[in-house]
């Protein structure tokens, strides 16, 4: 089996990771990489040329300690753009039985997915959800079973097709081809959780520089993917506005005093910049980082909620460079009423040896399952959409 390159374009970093699958449906982890991306905001490119060249400086350090050349690469894909909505498709079960076959339920999800999108999206997956015999209650596996007739529940996921392309044209300038696309908010759940979590209901929220992903799954199935182009370097951009520093400079100390609570004590902290000396109290600057952390976890779960699962979700995980924000977790459960926690997926200690360094991978670690169980063939074929549907539901 032929090692697989996946690559994320990311609002602060490219990140890339080489795999290599294992006939036992398990992989290995060749290496990770990042580059800094000074061309995205908000996970749209906007400068190509930084852009081109944060690719070409991650591909060459994912060549020089993977030993190979890499030509294809599966995308990540994490813009604020995501659309989600459910389509259905109904047929009668034609037959003297009546007995429902795969044939049945290609027929049924041919039926929903001729629903067109207008010219402006492009189609990323349409993923199963529910099969629902003569209108009742949903079974699991309808094949053997006998009906009237079927009914497929779809969860189709579209983007801006031409923010995609720009993805797909600064790979082409890379001279790197792609095979499949993956969605961030999914992809991040499928690593940072296990089967036994998705069955009894979990909440992955993926926090990066410019967009926040999710996704929520049930009985082992996605109810609710979502993305928002609000991450951290918003909380940075606030920082710099509301204490007159630097971008740098105020996600450095993002990163030394911040907390997603409020702290209130009198205590202060001093930082130099352009030789002048800034004293800030810490009460009021994390008050600054609360009040956008805040909002955006409540953004995320009126969005939960929208979709009718939130009751279902037992505990809510949490990933991405974001995660790392001091006391996020207790915010979380305080605003969710439910147990939080930081991703910590059983990883290659070589591959990670700082505190907290997986994080900004666990969407990527997400995908490798993916290209692990050869769950997307294209990214936009029919074909391939079985294949990866089934893969999400485990």
């Amino acid at each position: 089996m032929k090692n697989c390159v996946i690559i994320e374009i990311g609002t602060t970093y490219s990140r890339g990771m080489v795999i290599e699958p294992r006939p036992n449906g398990q992989y290995g982890i060749i290496c990770v990489a990042e580059s800094e991306n000074k061309g995205v905001k908000k996970s749209e490119i906007v400068n190509p040329d930084h852009t081109n060249t944060s690719i070409k400086t991650l591909i060459e350090r994912l060549e020089a300690q993977a030993d190979m050349e890499i030509v294809t690469t599966n995308i990540l894909y994490s813009g604020g753009d995501l659309t989600t909505e459910e389509i259905s498709g109904l047929i009668p079960v034609k037959g003297k039985e009546q007995i429902i076959e795969q044939t049945h339920i290609d027929e049924a999800i041919k039926n929903a997915c001729e629903q067109e999108l207008p010219n402006s999206r492009e189609l990323i997956e349409d993923i199963e959800l529910d099969y629902i015999l003569d209108d009742k209650q949903p079974v699991e596996n309808p094949i053997g079973m006998k009906a009237d007739s079927l009914r497929i529940n779809l969860m189709r996921l579209h983007v801006d097709k031409n923010r995609v392309n720009a993805i797909y044209n600064a790979l082409d300038d890379n001279h790197v081809d792609y095979e499949k696309v993956y969605i961030t908010g999914l992809c991040a759940a499928l690593g940072a959780t296990t089967q036994q979590q998705r069955n009894e209901g979990v909440l992955v929220i993926d926090f990066g520089g410019g967009t926040t992903n999710w996704s929520a799954y049930v009985n082992t199935t996605p109810r609710c993917v979502g993305s928002i182009p609000v991450g951290g370097d918003h909380i940075t951009n606030d920082i710099s506005y509301a204490f007159k520093l630097s971008f740098g400079d105020s996600e450095k100390i993002k990163k030394l005093y911040g907390s997603a609570t409020i702290i209130n004590k009198k205590q202060r902290f001093e930082y130099d910049q352009n030789y002048t000396t800034h004293t800030i109290s810490i009460n009021d600057f994390t008050k600054v980082i609360n009040a956008r952390i805040d909002e955006t976890i409540r953004i995320v779960k009126a969005e939960v909620a929208k979709s009718g699962c939130l009751n279902a979700i037992k505990s809510v995980i949490l990933c991405g460079n974001g995660a790392a924000l001091s006391n996020l977790p207790a915010l979380v459960s305080n605003i969710f009423q439910l147990p939080c926690a930081i991703a910590s997926p059983q990883l290659p200690p070589k591959i990670f040896e700082k505190e907290q360094s997986h994080l900004p991978y666990i969407s990527l670690l997400g995908a490798a399952v993916g290209c692990t169980k050869e769950a997307i063939q294209e990214s936009t074929s029919r074909k391939s959409k079985s294949i990866f549907r089934r893969f999400l539901r485990g």
